[in-house]
């Protein structure tokens, strides 16, 4: 390459990396694809092409762009993060964080890094690496405002909004219109109920151009909160519909009907009519699997549905003696794919084949251990809320668990998975709108039913309006159910919540203590009226008013 031609390239380059630093992302991409039109090949135009392509939801191409860059500079730290970007677009944390990790390892003062690592651990709700990240970063730019608002943004998730008033202070004293920063101190107000100035701070930022995206579809989620507290119901729907819509919008190309990943709500019926086919008198007595040892005293399931106040029994059983609790720890995953991926694979449930089931137990206690250490030869509960639709493949790999199914008023856990934000993955991209969520509430409702009635598995329900009316009656009859003692420590369930790390939006609610969220929908009764019909079988069934 001539001189010339290097002093372009280099020219390009600089001027690509100049507009991305800067937010300009549309400029950058141009730059970086004009660059490629003229053959010019490096890394950071390759970073910056690859990023537009995740946005958009190729994250297939946006793989092999970046595998490319890694071939042209293999050590190149900043092409490792955006792989690592690209790991937790996919919900394969674990190794995102191990690729931040590694790009560390390369270069120990890339900002980026940190930031992203930080990012990953909040992801998953390990505040307490999240905030060790955010303050390495901080150490490294001291002038930068980026990791203070990140770690004021970790604090508030965590529910300590002194020290997240105070370092998104200090990031707007470096820079007064930090966007991320800003929407923290929105997020503090709304947690002291202050809504009025939550709603001023959150209408001039979107007003404003300093948002990105992701930044924007969570002020407006927010400025909904802040209208609900207000009592302006129909100005807080419209905007809570805008979020869904622009969410379903943004992840189309991977979890829509075309996209590389199983429709949600078909995997559900998938697994329902192949249940539906067995001969019931399969199923209706414990498994004959005598190698199904368990290292456990009791071995407890919890589920129910999302916002049905699963977190919140959760909480309750972990203040039990000897109890260990497990939050949504992807336990399962094995067993996932040792046995649902389609109906061949569901066929070796039935009869069982045993070697198949060993690998996936083994899986299953050897990802137990590794985040709840102790647990064995205590009562263990392993939480997710669809456990339910599953429960065929749990009954034939642990016979001795049982199960606590946890319920609320259907038209309660649809508005509020409708009201609340989610992580991208194929099940929250049924969350998108009241007739989406009320059908796949209704899928999942139907053959968790129709295995707890089939089942040999014991069964406890804990209602959720019944939990908050009588706290005490229905937590001895848990505590009973789990084989556990029941003590006044139960009572603290908010406070022992406080040390511990919960992953799902429930988590800064259940911190607070005890919130009686029923009847909830009768302020959107309107929006609502089209579901309600939907829905209107189970209200029934579980015994809620009309």
């Amino acid at each position: 390459m001539r001189n010339d031609q290097i002093s372009r390239a280099d020219s390009l380059v600089n001027d690509a990396v100049r507009a991305r630093a800067g937010g300009d992302l549309q400029t950058a991409l141009a730059i970086a694809n004009h660059a490629a039109t003229d053959g010019l090949v490096h890394p950071a135009l390759m970073r910056i092409q690859a990023e537009a392509l995740r946005n958009s939801g190729r994250i297939k191409d946006a793989g092999q762009l970046l595998n490319q860059a890694l071939s042209v500079a293999p050590n190149d730290a900043a092409t490792i993060v955006e792989i690592g970007r690209l790991l937790v677009a996919e919900e394969r944390t674990d190794e995102a964080i191990a690729a931040f990790q590694a790009a560390l390892a390369l270069r120990p003062d890339l900002l980026d890094a940190w930031l992203a690592l930080g990012a990953a651990h909040a992801g998953s709700r390990d505040l307490a690496r999240a905030r060790e990240a955010f303050r390495r970063a901080a150490a490294l730019a001291p002038r930068d405002p980026a990791p203070r608002a990140s770690l004021a943004f970790a604090e508030v998730r965590d529910g300590r909004l002194d020290a997240a008033r105070a370092w998104a202070n200090e990031a707007l004293g470096l820079q007064a219109d930090h966007a991320l920063a800003s929407l923290t101190l929105a997020s503090v107000d709304l947690d002291e109920r202050a809504f009025e100035p939550a709603r001023a701070r959150l209408a001039n930022l979107l007003a404003g151009e300093g948002l990105n995206e992701s930044q924007r579809q969570f002020a407006l989620g927010q400025l909904a909160d802040a209208l609900d507290g207000l009592g302006r119901a129909k100005e807080a729907f419209a905007a809570y519909s805008r979020v869904k819509e622009a969410f379903a919008l943004r992840h189309e190309a991977r979890y829509g009907d075309r996209g590389p990943v199983e429709n949600h709500l078909g995997f559900i019926r998938r697994l329902a009519a192949w249940f539906e086919r067995q001969d019931r008198r399969d199923w209706s007595r414990p498994s004959g699997d005598r190698t199904a040892t368990s290292p456990v005293r009791r071995h407890v399931f919890l589920l129910g549905y999302l916002r049905s106040g699963v977190t919140l029994v959760e909480s309750i059983l972990a203040t039990l003696p000897d109890t260990r609790v497990l939050e949504e720890g992807d336990t399962l995953a094995a067993a996932d794919r040792a046995f649902l991926r389609n109906d061949q694979t569901l066929d070796k449930l039935n009869p069982l084949d045993l070697e198949t089931a060993a690998l996936a137990r083994s899986d299953y206690w050897r990802r137990v251990r590794e985040q709840v250490p102790d647990v064995d030869g205590k009562t263990f509960v392993d939480m997710s809320p669809l456990y339910g639709i599953k429960l065929p493949m749990i009954a034939r790999l642990f016979p001795d668990a049982v199960v606590v199914l946890c319920r609320r008023d259907p038209r309660d856990v649809v508005l509020s998975c409708f009201r609340r934000n989610f992580s991208p993955n194929a099940l929250t991209f049924q969350l998108t709108s009241l007739e989406k969520i009320a059908r796949h509430y209704d899928a999942a409702m139907r053959v968790t039913e129709h295995h707890r009635r089939a089942l040999a598995l014991p069964f406890h329900v804990v209602d959720y309006s019944r939990l908050v009316g009588d706290f005490d009656e229905t937590t001895r009859a848990l505590a009973d159910f789990v084989g556990a003692p029941w003590t006044e420590q139960v009572r603290e369930f908010s406070r022992a919540a406080a040390d511990r790390k919960i992953r799902t939006p429930s988590a800064h609610q259940v911190r607070r203590g005890l919130f009686d969220g029923t009847g909830q929908w009768r302020k959107y009764r309107e929006p609502m009226e089209p579901v309600l019909k939907i829905l209107e079988p189970w209200v029934t069934e579980f015994g809620y008013g009309p």
